[in-house]
This record gives C-alpha cells, structure tokens and sequence, in this order.
C-alpha cells in the first residue's frame, strides 16, 4: 500500500498565527474526497486517530452549519489503550465550496480556550485529488504540534480508506 506524503510541516509566521499544512494525493475524485468530511457514515469510517474510532458524526456542512465528532478509544493514563475515553471535537463550518474548499472552526475540550481553523482545499491532479490541509490559531506551539502529529495519522488513514473502497 503505498502512500505518498508530499508535505507536512509545521509553521510559526509569528506567534499569533502558528499553523500547520499536511498536503497528499489522495487517490479519488474530489468529490468524494469531499463528500467524505461531510456525510456523516462516511467520516465515521476513516476519521480518528491511532485506535480511536468516532462513535458519533454530526455534520451540518453549510456556512454557519454546526459539526461534532465524537470519539472513543486512544491512550489514557501511562499510555495504555483506553476504549471507555470518550473525546469530541466541535466547532463550525466557515466556508463550504463543494469539491473545492471546506473550512471550519476546531474546538476541543482539550484546550477549551483555543478555537482555531482548519481548512481544506481540493486540486485535481494526475493521481487523483491533492488535499492540503491547513490548519491555524493555534494559542500555543504545544497545541500546533499535538494537532500536527494527529493529521499526520488521519489524513493517511483517509488515503487508506480509499485504496479499500
């Protein structure tokens, strides 16, 4: 199964704006690449990291829409797996240009005082779809490199969603 990461990387124009970018082919349309962050049975089936899963997907995707991704699974304390952690992530759409453009507020009750974006771009290349995600305002280079290290597991896990369809 090969995949091809053509860039992640994390980025600190200035303190006010560190961010993060993870760009790769994804070999489908940008259709469905797009339709797969927006239904919610098709996000269920790629979206968490490591050994999460999400155990529930509400998507409102339009501007000003509302989406909540609930998880369970991942590491609770000295690393071990934890299938009774339950972990959801909420914010809003800001943006939503079908097959183009999908953009969205991220909060977690991880860090209750940070709400940054994450946005999506879709280009159609030989291979298939070049998805760069780009995601900003972070509060601290913590918080950018915790979410860096998390798209660097879900956005392949994307790509292996596809290659099994």
């Amino acid at each position: 199964m090969a995949t091809s990461v053509v860039e992640m990387q994390a980025k600190s124009e200035s303190k006010e704006n560190l961010k993060l970018e993870v760009k790769r082919v994804i070999k489908a349309s940008r259709q469905r690449v797009f339709d797969a962050w927006t239904r919610p049975e098709t996000i269920r089936l790629w979206f968490a990291p490591g050994t999460s899963r999400v155990t529930d997907a509400s998507l409102d995707a339009r501007e000003g829409g509302a989406w909540r991704l609930a998880m369970t699974g991942g590491c609770g304390e000295e690393g071990l797996p934890d299938t009774n952690r339950v972990h959801a992530v909420t914010g809003r759409y800001t943006r939503v240009e079908p097959y183009d453009v999908l953009a969205f507020t991220w909060k977690s009750p991880a860090n209750p005082d940070e709400e940054s974006l994450v946005t999506i771009e879709l280009k159609d290349v030989e291979d298939g779809t070049e998805l760069t995600l780009t995601h900003e305002r972070f509060l601290t280079v913590e918080s950018r490199d915790r979410h860096l290290a998390g798209w660097s597991i879900v956005v392949p896990k994307l790509q292996e969603f596809f290659e099994k369809v």
